[in-house]
C-alpha cells in the first residue's frame, strides 16, 4: 500500500487514526506485555506500518463510539450541543435571529436548525471549526482510552513486576496518572467543543458584516 497516495484530513488524524493507535498499543500490551509492544512498534516495516494505519483507522472508529456512548450516558445526548444552546439563550443571539431573518423572512426557532444554516451559510470560511472538532473528539477518545487502559496497566503490574509491593505501586501511580489525564481530555473536549459550536455563530455575523461593508461599497 502506497501511504503517499491516501487522503487523510487533520480529523483523520487527530480524530480516527491516533485513538485508534493508542487502542491498538494498549490492547497488545494487554496480550503481550509493555516490552513486546515497544519492540514490535519501533520495527514495523512499511507493509506492516500500512497494515496497522488501516487498523487504526478501524479501531479509532471503535473509539469514537465508545466515546460518544460515554459522553451520552454521563452528559445525556444533547451534551456536547450545549455551547449553541447557550448562546441561544443569550442576549448575543439576537442579532444572530435578526440576520437569519432578515436572510429566511422568517423566525427560527430550532437553534439546531439555526446552526445548521450559519454552518451552510459559511460553506469553507470557517476551517478552523475542523481543527475544534478534531481536537474534541481526539480528548473524548483519550477518557474512553484512560479506562480501557487500566486492563494494561494492572497487566503490566502483576505481570511484568515483581514483588507485589511494587505492583501495587505501579498500579497506584497509574491510576494516578490515567485520572489526571481523563480529567484534562474531559476539561479540553468540553472547551474546544463550545469553540466548534459557539464560533459558527459568530463567524456568520461576520460574514454577514461583510456582505454588508461591500454592499455598501459597491453603491
Amino acid at each position: 500500500m502506497d501511504l503517499e497516495k491516501l487522503k487523510l484530513n487533520i480529523y483523520d488524524f487527530l480524530g480516527i487514526i491516533l485513538p485508534g493507535f493508542i487502542a491498538i498499543t494498549e490492547g497488545w500490551t494487554l496480550l503481550r506485555g509493555w516490552h513486546d509492544a515497544i519492540n514490535s512498534i519501533t520495527h514495523l516495516g512499511g507493509t506492516q506500518l500500512s497494515l496497522l494505519l488501516v487498523c487504526a483507522f478501524g479501531s479509532g472508529h471503535l473509539v469514537q463510539e465508545l466515546g460518544d456512548l460515554l459522553v451520552h450516558l454521563l452528559g445525556g445526548p444533547s451534551y456536547l450541543r450545549r455551547g449553541r444552546e447557550e448562546l441561544w439563550r443569550s442576549e448575543e443571539a439576537g442579532l444572530v435571529k435578526q440576520t437569519i431573518k432578515r436572510e429566511l423572512g422568517h423566525d427560527i426557532l430550532s437553534v439546531d436548525y439555526a446552526y445548521d444554516y450559519c454552518l451552510t451559510r459559511l460553506k469553507d470560511r470557517f476551517e478552523r471549526r475542523e481543527v475544534f472538532i478534531a481536537t474534541s473528539d481526539l480528548c473524548r477518545s483519550l477518557v474512553v482510552l484512560s479506562l480501557i487502559a487500566l486492563m494494561p496497566i494492572c497487566r503490566i503490574a502483576f505481570y511484568d513486576v515483581t514483588p507485589m509491593s511494587k505492583s501495587l505501586m505501579v498500579v497506584g501511580i497509574g491510576l494516578a496518572i490515567l485520572a489526571v489525564v481523563g480529567a484534562l481530555a474531559w476539561r479540553r473536549m468540553n472547551r474546544y467543543r463550545r469553540l466548534s459550536e459557539v464560533t459558527v455563530f459568530r463567524a456568520f455575523l461576520g460574514l454577514d458584516h461583510d456582505h454588508v461593508a461591500v454592499s455598501a461599497t459597491s453603491k
